[in-house]
Parts: C-alpha cells; structure tokens; sequence
C-alpha cells in the first residue's frame, strides 16, 4: 500500500486547495493518470499518481485546504487494510 502525499507545488506555498477527484475509491490508477486537481494562490494544477492499483481510500475530500506532506489518499491492492 502506498500512502498518496500532497506535493509541495510552489515556492511561496505550501498549501493547496483539492478541486476534483478524477477518480473514486475502488477504481483502478496507474502510475502517471492525473489524480487529482489542486489550485494554489497562483496556478490549478493536476497531481499524478505515483502507484499502480486501486485507489483505496480519499483521506481529504475536495474543497479542502492541503498542506504539502499531509496524506490525502492510499492506494494499493484489494485487501489492503488502510489505516485509520
């Protein structure tokens, strides 16, 4: 299982705001899809998937303000356990 980041996506921020979703939990990523959307104060910008598998768990739902290293969302193999 891998644990997804939020990135560090500027040099004056470190924090982000999730627009979208571009998938749900129980689909299918591969390392590369554009996961999900982010604006920061000076651009929107897509996060790519780092992993292959299945996206198990959305930890931080869209309309939330992110700061870079917080976990947003796991993905690994059917039968992960994710932690609380």
């Amino acid at each position: 299982m891998e644990a997804i980041i939020m990135p560090a996506l500027g040099q004056t921020s470190d924090e982000a705001t999730i627009q979208e979703w571009y998938f749900k939990e129980g689909d299918t990523v591969e390392m590369g899809d554009p996961l999900l959307s982010v604006e920061t104060d000076k651009a929107q910008l897509d996060v790519e998937c780092v992993a292959d598998g299945i996206l198990l768990k959305i930890v931080t739902p869209a309309d939330t303000i992110v700061t870079a290293g917080t976990v947003i969302a796991y993905i690994g193999d059917e039968g992960d356990v994710v932690p609380e």
